[in-house]
């Protein structure tokens, strides 16, 4: 299943006093000018949902007092810092605050200026754990009916991906004609028996569990599926991947919950036929090489978070039917990966996300090389071209340790994010700047890259905007 799945920032107002000292009563127009003038002398740092961060710190340029004698700045309890006078070229600028992901912004002009940054998972894992219902099992009929829970996710989870939160590591083991079977543990099989031959097998496993690695609320979906039983096992017993075999499962409706995580296991039961993927759209994959293949994801876009509705590996100039949400913003995610790194495991990929008009033909950037890292640190970005209609608009990277953590009864590798990297257009080389007194992350770590282009020419403003005016990406990464 993992391999199916894987082709899937307030300022005050100051007002100033009289010659007497006495406080003047502001005009609407002057409040205005003043207003602006004190937001025009600081820097804002929040968290993502705008709450101010006290304490952040802020390295203007390269090093400290490079390229200017106090460029190390501290926020105050409105998560604000007066902008140095000394500030009048364009910087990079990098913010950091204990429990949060360092972040660099490149080519930042002096004035006013927000950032958000975002939590740094923990090493603590949260355990979401349940039952599904409402799958239509029929014994019997040939098919095995499913439930697949998952995060919903954003578009900086798709550039940022992380395989674990769509199809879990961890497996829970369940009985059929007398051999133990491990099944993905945010799989949900309830009771159900079908004929193999002259046997008849039943499947048990109704509960699912999956894992996040912070607290507070989270929207959780779960995807309600079904397979043809008996082809589907032939072809895995003659050697078939299952990324080979994902044109025979079908997604066709599911539910979404929010919950608030508060302790270290919460229990959420999922419906499954709150959605129904009824609508069908027909898209036809683009020309590629004959090493690779595409995949077409159906994708519905609820208020930021974006589910799948149907997933499709499509030959190269071939169309093929999506189901789709009836009334949603409907979104199609393309993936063109390397055919043999479907079974590796390497994180290579190209992915457009565009608007799912009828006939969509989506154009994808090219797989790109790993970039490299020289021996002072810098890491030297892959080279290509883009294609017609797609602006160079950011290049993203983020640098993670590996590490092991804790789910359930078994220890598990993810990826912790320690720095993010914005940039305007697409670098051909990065070097961090230097952090004052910075330890040396220990352990194995990985530099991931991202080409991000889009189909408007305009501008977006170097951070997160980035991410969101985003139509395409490639992505590439090196482990050291």
């Amino acid at each position: 299943m993992k391999k199916l799945m894987m082709a899937l920032a307030v300022p005050a107002v100051l007002i100033g006093c009289s010659k007497d000292n006495k406080p003047k009563k502001p005009t609407s127009d002057n409040v205005t000018s003043l207003f602006w003038m004190q937001e025009a002398q600081v820097i804002t740092i929040t968290t993502v949902d705008g709450n101010p961060i006290q304490n952040a710190q802020i390295l203007i340029g390269d090093a400290l007092d490079a390229p200017f004698s106090g460029n190390f700045l501290t926020t105050d309890a409105n998560g604000q810092v007066a902008i140095p006078a000394a500030w009048t070229t364009v910087e990079s600028v990098t913010v950091a605050a204990p429990g949060y992901v360092r972040a660099t912004y490149f080519a930042q002009e002096p004035g006013p200026i927000s950032f958000k940054l975002r939590a740094q998972p923990t090493k603590t894992q949260y355990e979401v754990k349940g039952i599904s219902s409402g799958l239509p099992i029929q014994d019997k009929d040939g098919f095995v009916d499913f439930a697949l829970v998952m995060p919903a996710f954003t578009k900086l989870d798709m550039l940022a991906f992380d395989i674990n939160n769509v199809i879990s590591p961890q497996t829970d083991r369940i009985s059929a004609m007398g051999q133990d079977i491990d099944v993905p543990a945010n799989i949900s099989l309830p009771k159900q028996s079908e004929k193999y031959s002259l046997f008849t097998i039943t499947l048990d496993k109704p509960n699912y569990r999956i894992y996040y690695g912070q607290q507070g609320v989270n929207r959780v979906f779960a995807a309600r599926g079904r397979f043809p039983f008996k082809s589907t096992v032939d072809a895995l017993r003659d050697g078939a991947e299952f990324y080979e075999l994902i044109n025979d499962f079908k997604i066709t409706g599911g539910a979404v919950r929010d919950i608030e995580i508060k302790s270290g296991q919460t229990k959420l039961d999922m419906p499954t036929r709150e959605l129904n993927f009824t609508e069908t759209k027909a898209i036809t994959a683009p020309q590629y090489r004959a090493d690779e293949m595409f995949i077409a994801v159906g994708i519905a876009n609820q208020s930021g978070y974006m589910i799948p509705t149907d997933v499709k590996k499509i030959a190269q100039g071939k169309s093929a039917n999506l189901n789709a949400l009836t009334g949603s913003d409907q979104k199609v995610l393309g993936v063109l990966k390397r055919t043999a790194e479907m079974k590796s495991g390497n994180d290579r990929m190209s992915a457009t996300l565009l608007p799912f008009t009828a006939g969509a033909k989506p154009e994808m950037l090219p797989l790109i090389a790993d970039p490299t890292i020289a021996a002072d640190g810098e890491i030297l970005m892959p080279k290509f071209n883009t294609v017609a209609g797609v602006n160079p608009i950011a290049t993203y990277s983020v640098l993670s340790k590996e590490e092991e953590v804790q789910q359930g009864g078994a220890k598990v590798k993810i990826l912790q994010p320690q720095w993010e990297v914005y940039s305007q257009n697409w670098l051909e080389r990065m070097k961090l700047p230097q952090w004052p007194n910075d330890q040396a992350i220990a352990g194995k770590k990985r530099w991931e890259v991202n080409f991000v282009g889009s189909q408007t020419a305009s501008q977006a403003p170097v951070g997160p905007a980035m991410i969101e005016a985003a139509t395409h990406v490639t992505h590439s990464s090196v482990s050291f």
